[in-house]
């Protein structure tokens, strides 16, 4: 995101010596010490696994929506059962998250918020990128 110019530019340059993002891995290794600190290793994954499968569903949905938007694009690979594989993972991953509300709500609004609280961050950078 650095390089990309959406998190400040100090974070993506790499050390001479190493060629590594140090400041990357340490701003990293501070938002995962905080999170351990906020709950046991079974909380900690309900959080990442409720969130990650948000954007896996988001993911799958833009199959539909480049396929409309950009309907003679290049497409390096097929959509295996197109359009009903998509479909079928979107419902499952949908009643995943449903249940997951359902059974676990305070991990599900934790990582909900989690999610929130990336979205100031991304828009103030993203409000100083060149238009």
């Amino acid at each position: 995101m650095a390089s990309d110019g959406l998190f400040p530019k100090k974070i993506a340059e790499l050390n001479e010596k190493s060629r590594v993002p140090v400041r990357a891995i340490v701003a990293q290794a501070i938002w995962a010490s905080a999170l351990a600190l906020l709950g046991t290793f079974d909380q900690l994954t309900n959080y990442v696994i409720f969130a990650t499968w948000i954007f896996y569903v988001l993911t799958t949905s833009a199959v539909f929506v480049l396929r409309r938007k950009m309907p003679d694009a290049t497409r390096p690979y097929r959509t295996l059962g197109y359009p009903v594989t998509p479909i079928i993972f979107i419902l499952v991953g949908l009643w995943l998250l449903v249940n997951t509300l359902q059974t676990n709500p305070l991990e599900a609004g934790v990582g909900l918020f989690l999610i929130a609280l990336g979205l100031p961050v991304y828009f103030y950078f993203r409000s100083k990128l060149p238009s």
